[in-house]
């Protein structure tokens, strides 16, 4: 039943307007009528009282694309307020895929995202190549959020070109059969083109996005713009400011040349990235001045990453440790103690590309937290650590790794972050929140639910923000840049997609392991956030502290 009277509530409906005392009814999915005092006419009732009723969040940068057939529940996105996400980012989606190409992007995809790459292949299934069959098979799949997905360009290059993909530039004919798939990908529903100009696979290999020319990503641009509504994502590489800054630039004038919409990783917050913010605001200026509907990502959650050593990419500039952490989990230890290994890995450590962002620049950031065996110690910095045995960085991360298991975990104090300037970077209205890779690193953080933080923080405890301001933000704003005009707001004629919840009342949760994954593995999730009700389309999918098992959502079409 999608029929639902909410009453008694304080509406916040998601435009950035001052909140108002009023109910809003449901009528088959669909809200029928906002205001005050309505009568019920035989639909279920949901008390308000004392709660805010808000849009349901919408989630914009997630890699649940391959979890959702094992974990329809979406955990924990309906006990945080999500009612639709977006999948497809950083050029890898799950079509087109086919033949080898297809076990090659899901191994890329596994190393990169850290997921587990035999569920990938073995449980989604597998009944398509290109996207509109993708989209059938999606459409088949209940879920408790609305998903919605970009085409990855890893994931079109690699199925048009096979091998070749990852060696050299396109040839005409390629980028022609490239243009034709993308073309019918967005006719059947995929959000727009996600791009990957960052990573390197599990080798070290870069993607095959770094093979691209300009004629190349113009031709599947024209293409983007040829269809209503449909953006890029790009991934720079924006740890290093130099080449962060041309690649804006460079993706920049390619889209705004097409006059297509596109976000990007966007403007540094962190304090340890002092140095790269300014610049990088003032090229968003400049380039949104000179006609790119441009579009940077701000990050306003400090981030505190576990990182753990049964498979990672934290350690990806030190390649010694990179083949140990990706390699044969039987051979970890041994490796890990082996003289000529220790000997390559002090070599790698100590001629690494330095990044701004990487706690491995900032080992006294990096504290010793959870031991498989109980060995110890914890509660301390590896730099402390090292210090004190008087061993290199390298060596003293591997002598504890070997005296408390594969299972054991570091984790990053969190950082400090610019909150003057996050919140300037917010109330431009040209600005994404809440890339929070929500399905992604299962093992080294749980980016679902870190939206509330906007609440919590941001708008409870400091008041740097108004409720009305940080709804939106999440809502209404997220909704305008993918062009999903049937949701974001509450107002008759759109989805009845909801939350229910009161300031006060909610919390974002520590993450805890969960042993659920498919095939033995764990992930990290959080506990409920204290919402009073999740609801998707006029049916509730979390109620008073629990799922409700209802999987009534349904996949996103611009």
């Amino acid at each position: 039943m999608r029929d639902l009277l909410v009453r008694g509530g304080t509406v916040v409906d998601g435009s950035g307007a001052a909140p108002q005392r009023a109910d809003v009814r449901v009528r088959n999915g669909v809200i029928a009528e906002v205001g005050p005092d309505l009568q019920p006419d035989g639909e279920r009732l949901l008390d308000a009282g004392g709660a805010l009723v808000t849009p349901g969040i919408i989630e914009t940068h997630t890699h649940l694309d391959g979890a959702m057939w094992w974990n329809p529940g979406l955990d924990p996105l309906p006990a945080y307020g999500n009612t639709s996400l977006v999948f497809g980012y950083c050029g890898n989606s799950l079509a087109p895929l086919a033949g080898p190409q297809r076990d090659e992007i899901l191994d890329l995809l596994g190393f990169l995202e850290d997921l587990p790459v035999r569920a990938l292949a073995e449980l989604p299934p597998w009944n398509w190549e290109r996207w509109p069959e993708y989209l059938d098979a999606v459409a088949t799949q209940p879920t408790a959020v609305h998903v919605g997905g970009y085409l990855g360009h890893l994931s079109l290059r690699t199925y048009v070109m096979g091998p070749a993909a990852w060696e050299r530039e396109a040839t005409a004919d390629e980028i022609g059969r490239m243009v034709a798939v993308l073309d019918e990908g967005l006719a059947a529903g995929a959000l727009g083109l996600s791009i990957n100009h960052f990573d390197r696979d599990r080798t070290l290999r870069p993607v095959p996005g770094f093979f691209a020319a300009d004629d190349e990503y113009g031709a599947l641009i024209d293409v983007v713009a040829r269809h209503p509504r449909r953006t890029v994502q790009v991934i720079t590489r924006f740890t290093d400011l130099d080449h962060a800054l041309a690649d804006t630039e460079r993706f920049a004038r390619l889209c705004a040349a097409r006059g297509v919409r596109c976000q990007w990783p966007g403007i540094p917050t962190a304090l340890e990235q002092a140095g790269h913010a300014e610049p990088t605001a003032a090229l968003q200026q400049r380039l949104r001045a000179e006609g790119a509907d441009l579009w940077p990502n701000i990050v306003f959650k400090p981030l505190e990453p576990f990182f753990g050593f049964e498979r990672s990419i934290a350690f990806q500039r030190v390649p010694a440790w990179n083949e140990v952490l990706n390699g044969p989990p039987d051979a970890k230890l041994a490796t890990l103690a082996d003289p000529a290994w220790r000997a390559r890995a002090r070599h790698d450590w100590d001629h690494r590309v330095r990044a701004a962002t990487s706690r491995l620049d900032r080992p006294h950031e990096l504290m010793l937290a959870i031991s498989e065996t109980g060995a110890g110690p914890l509660g301390i910095s590896l730099a402390d650590y090292a210090a004190q045995t008087g061993r290199h960085l390298s060596d003293a991360l591997a002598d504890w790794v070997v005296a408390n298991g594969i299972g054991s975990s570091l984790v990053g104090a969190p950082g400090a972050l610019d909150e003057e300037a996050v919140v300037r970077h917010l109330r431009d209205p040209h600005s994404l929140t809440n890339i929070n890779d929500s399905g992604a690193h299962l093992q080294l953080f749980c980016g679902a639910g870190q939206n509330v933080y906007l609440y919590t923080h941001y708008v409870r405890d400091t008041g740097q923000l108004a409720i009305e301001e940080a709804v939106h933000l999440l809502t209404g704003r997220t909704a305008d840049f993918f062009g999903m005009a049937d949701r974001g707001r509450i107002a008759p004629g759109l989805l009845g997609d909801l939350n229910v919840f009161a300031l006060d009342e909610i919390e974002l949760r520590q993450e805890t392991r969960v042993h659920d994954v498919p095939f033995g593995t764990w992930r990290f999730t959080r506990p409920p956030a204290g919402f009073r009700a999740t609801i998707v389309a006029g049916e509730p999918t979390w109620l008073d502290g629990a799922p409700t098992g209802a999987l009534p959502a349904t996949p996103i079409r611009p």
